[in-house]
């Protein structure tokens, strides 16, 4: 059996069954919308471009302390900017929302007032070490509203916060950088006072151990050692300088004794001075001073022998030869034995008074005073360098162990020395880094580096972005028609009657044999002529509504055939 398809003339008989079933919801939806697009408000937007200046100051001159990208930057300012608070007082300001004010909270408000601002961005396009990336060269700012003045104000509004916000976030954020900075740098002024605190106080703990002065303490250590050595010299010339003056004394001695109790010593003392003189000769030069003295007292006594009498000798023997014939007639101890015997004694120098006389005599002599006086000379020189020795070597002993210390103080001490040269160098760069903040804080403040100036302010807008009157009564005019066909069609499927002789062949499954036309009587023809007027009565008011919403709502008829009269030349 066949499919029981429809042609164009059973969907045209459909809707001339259906016209009224297809033309009033087409009506009712047509009339509404365009009651809509008649009831709706107009919306007017007032937009403004900020463009984003670079730095005019060279960078490679001053660098800015802001390294953020400005799509970033822009977005933290737009949060900043739209919280709120701020919203709350541009919405009292300019008196938005009047009507909904009882209705919706503060941040029912704000979401209104985000919904109703919109930011977009303007990128361009460039290549950055061989990458094709989006660079942000400007922005712009806009807001919608039914009144077209209070659109440009709070647009205006809108544009200062988000400027006055950029310069205030730039110069914070030097400013931040700025006393980072300090702060670090202070912290480590702190660390290099405490350091070299530390370090004055290690020093002076270990004075004489440093490792600056361990070529000082070696040099040191050689000229004691040194001068040890020559005072160990001087020691044993004063030694030796000792034992000749006492043999001096020795014999200077003999000399008087001989010379007071005989004449025969004289020589042999003589003798003995001049074999020293002889030894000293061939010791030392003849200034030295022990030879020039030998050979003064070898004068002095050579003068004295000649300036002698042999008158001593003479009576010593009378004397002894008149106690031998005394002693024959008497006893030792008559008085004339004794006296005999006190002179012999005299003679020779034995007796108290002779003894007495010999002490006079040797304090009296110069040789015996000058030997005197270069012994005292030399006791106390030799004192002078024991003293002087001693005290070398508690230095040397001192330095010695400064020495021995310095490898161990060289160790903390240069720790310390590197701290301090660290933390020194990194005070300085901060300071070095602290002094291109300040300047780039300057830079800020002043307006130098990046910023954002005021392009295009907004505008006035004479006519409103939304809503779009005519695309409304387009879609409505095209739902209408959608619709109305539609409920015609629904309405034909649900009518179960039989149709022409195609749908009776159909369900039967047999052609009819004779099939009678439809015969038109004067009642169709009637009620044809009345269709055909109402429909165009309906579309010639359809016809005018569109033209006057296209006038009203789109352009002037004038000035649209204008233009289509520009168009159509131009074709």
């Amino acid at each position: 059996m066949e499919e029981n398809v429809k042609t164009l003339k059973d969907y045209l008989q459909i809707a001339r069954r259906r016209k009224y079933i297809i033309v009033i919801p087409a009506l009712l939806l047509l009339l509404a919308s365009i009651a809509v697009a008649l009831i709706l408000p107009p919306v007017y937007q007032s937009q403004a471009t900020i463009l984003i200046e670079q730095q005019q100051i060279p960078t490679d001159l001053v660098k800015s302390t802001v390294t953020s990208y400005a799509d970033e930057r822009i977005s933290l300012i737009q949060q900043r900017v739209m919280t709120i608070d701020n919203l709350t007082k541009i919405i009292d300001k300019f008196g938005l929302y009047s009507k909904q004010k009882e209705k919706l909270t503060a941040a029912e408000q704000a979401e209104q007032f985000r919904i109703n601002a919109h930011l977009e961005l303007v990128n361009a396009d460039v290549i950055s070490q061989g990458r094709k990336s989006k660079a942000t060269l400007a922005f712009k700012l806009s807001f919608d509203d039914k009144d077209p003045q209070v659109a440009q104000k709070v647009t205006n509004e809108l544009v200062t916060l988000f400027l006055n916000e950029n310069v205030r976030n730039r110069t914070e954020r030097a400013e931040e950088t700025t006393v980072f900075l300090e702060e670090e740098a202070q912290k480590f002024k702190v660390d290099i006072q405490k350091i070299e605190n530390e370090l004055a106080d290690y020093k002076e703990k270990y004075r004489g151990s440093l490792p600056e002065l361990l070529s000082v303490n070696l040099s040191m250590i050689s000229r004691i050692e040194s001068e040890l050595q020559q005072l160990g010299m001087r020691e044993k010339l004063l030694d030796e300088r000792k034992i000749s003056l006492r043999s001096q004394m020795a014999m200077v001695g003999q000399g008087l004794l001989a010379s007071s109790s005989s004449d025969s010593r004289a020589p042999s003392s003589l003798a003995e001075l001049k074999r020293e003189q002889v030894r000293l000769l061939s010791m030392y030069s003849a200034t030295h001073p022990d030879v020039v003295r030998i050979k003064r007292q070898v004068e002095i006594l050579e003068s004295e022998q000649s300036s002698e009498q042999p008158e001593t000798s003479t009576e010593l023997q009378e004397a002894r030869q008149e106690l031998a014939k005394l002693s024959q007639q008497y006893s030792d101890n008559h008085p004339d034995v004794k006296a005999a015997q006190r002179k012999v004694a005299d003679l020779k120098g034995e007796s108290p008074s002779s003894t007495k006389k010999m002490t006079n005599q040797s304090t009296s002599n110069p040789i015996l005073l000058q030997v005197k006086s270069e012994m005292d000379v030399a006791e106390i020189e030799q004192a002078s360098v024991r003293t002087h020795r001693a005290e070398l070597q508690e230095k040397l002993k001192s330095l010695e162990m400064n020495v021995s210390q310095t490898h161990q103080v060289e160790r903390g001490y240069y720790e310390l020395m590197r701290d301090l040269d660290n933390n020194k160098a990194k005070y300085n760069e901060l300071k070095a880094k602290q002094l291109e903040a300040k300047l780039a804080q300057t830079l800020e403040e002043e307006q130098k580096a990046e910023k954002f100036s005021l392009l295009e302010p907004p505008l006035l807008p004479n006519k409103p972005i939304k809503p779009n009157r005519l695309k409304i009564l387009f879609m409505g005019f095209m739902v209408s028609i959608g619709a109305g066909l539609g409920v015609g069609y629904l309405r034909e499927m649900m009518d179960g009657s039989i149709r022409g002789h195609r749908s009776l062949a159909h369900i039967v499954g047999v052609e009819p044999l004779v099939v009678v036309p439809y015969i038109e009587n004067q009642e169709d023809r009637e009620r044809t002529r009345k269709n055909i007027i109402s429909f165009s009565i309906i579309a010639g008011v359809l016809f005018l509504g569109m033209i006057v919403a296209v006038h009203a709502l789109y352009m002037p008829l004038d000035i649209l055939w204008y233009k289509a009269w520009n168009r159509l030349g131009l074709i």
